[in-house]
C-alpha cells in the first residue's frame, strides 16, 4: 500500500523533531562562550546542507540560489537573526524557558498572518493568542529579578523570528528556499567572526559541535522546508513543538537542569493553548 504525501510529511516532521531535540543539552554539554557557540552554528551546517542540495539539484546547484530571488535574500537575514537570538537565548536563561517560549511561534504566526497576508483569524485564534501571551509573562516572572531575564525576551523574539520565516516561506510558497539557510547560517557566522575572543575548542567540544552542526541542526531545518509541501503546515507545527518538551527532558535528565515551577506552570498553559490553536486550524483544513 502507498504511503499518502501527508503521511509522508507527518513521518519526516517526527524524524525531525527526534533529532533536533538534544540540540539544546548539546549547547550545555559544548559550553562555549556566546560567539564562539554562534559562530560554529553558522559556519558549519551549511556543509550538510549543500551536501543535500547537491544531492537534490543534481549538481546543479548554482540554479538553486539564483532561483530562491529576494524571498531568499529575506528568509537569510530572517534565519540568521534568529539564530543569533536563540544561542544568546539558551545561553543566558533555562533550557525550559527558551523552548517553551519559542513554542509560541504559531501564535505570532497568527498575528503576522493578518498583518503581512490580509488573513484575518478567527474570535477563538485571538483568545488562544491571549492566553498564549499570559503565559509568556508567567514564564518570565521568575527571571525578571535576575540574568535570565535577558534569555526570555531574547526567547521571544526567537519565536516572533520563527513565526516570520513561516510567513515568508507561506507567501512564496512555489520557491525552494533551503538555499537561503545556507546563505542564513554564513550570514550568521560573519556576525560573530570579527568578535570572538577565542574560536579553539578541545576534543570532546568538537564532537558534540559535530552532532550539533552536521546533524542535528542542517537535518530538521531541511525538513522544515520540505514537510509543509507534503503536510498542512499547522499538522507540522504541532509535531515539531514536541521539541521544546523533549528537549527540556534531555536536560532535565543528563545534567540535572529542573525547570523553575513559573516555567513549568506557564509552559503547560502555553504548550496547551499552542496544541489546541494548531490542531483546530488543522482540522478545519479538511472541512
Amino acid at each position: 500500500m502507498q504511503m499518502s504525501n501527508r503521511n509522508k510529511g507527518l513521518l519526516m516532521s517526527v524524524f525531525g523533531v527526534f533529532i533536533l531535540s538534544p540540540d539544546s543539552l548539546l549547547i550545555r554539554l559544548a559550553n562555549l562562550n556566546d560567539l564562539s557557540l554562534i559562530f560554529y552554528r553558522g559556519a558549519l551546517p551549511p556543509i550538510t546542507i549543500i551536501l543535500f542540495l547537491i544531492i537534490y539539484y543534481k549538481g546543479n546547484i548554482a540554479k538553486s540560489f539564483l532561483l530562491m530571488g529576494k524571498a531568499g535574500i529575506i528568509y537569510a537575514i530572517l534565519h540568521s537573526v534568529m539564530f543569533v537570538t536563540f544561542a544568546y537565548s539558551i545561553q543566558h536563561t533555562a533550557v525550559a524557558n527558551t523552548l517553551v517560549i519559542i513554542a509560541s511561534a504559531p501564535i505570532f504566526t497568527a498575528i503576522l498572518s493578518v498583518i503581512f497576508l490580509k488573513e484575518n483569524p478567527k474570535t477563538f485564534t485571538w483568545v488562544i493568542i491571549f492566553f498564549s501571551l499570559i503565559s509568556i509573562v508567567i514564564i518570565g516572572w521568575g527571571s525578571f529579578i535576575t540574568t535570565g531575564f535577558a534569555g526570555d525576551v531574547l526567547a521571544l523574539i526567537t519565536g516572533i523570528l520563527m513565526a516570520a520565516c513561516a510567513i515568508v516561506v507561506r507567501y512564496y510558497k512555489n520557491l525552494d528556499l533551503v538555499p537561503a539557510c545556507v546563505v542564513g547560517c554564513i550570514l550568521t557566522a560573519l556576525y560573530a567572526l570579527p568578535f570572538s575572543p577565542d574560536l579553539t575548542i578541545n576534543i570532546s567540544q568538537i564532537i558534540y559541535l559535530s552532532l550539533m552542526c552536521f546533524i542535528i541542526l542542517p537535518i530538521p531545518f531541511i525538513i522544515l522546508t520540505i514537510a509543509p509541501r507534503l503536510t498542512p503546515a499547522p499538522e507540522v507545527t504541532l509535531i515539531f513543538l514536541l521539541e521544546s518538551i523533549l528537549g527540556t527532558l534531555w536536560v532535565w535528565i543528563i545534567i540535572n537542569e529542573q525547570p523553575p515551577l513559573n516555567t513549568l506552570i506557564g509552559g503547560i498553559m502555553l504548550l496547551c493553548s499552542v496544541f489546541l490553536f494548531v490542531f483546530i486550524t488543522a482540522k478545519e483544513e479538511y472541512y
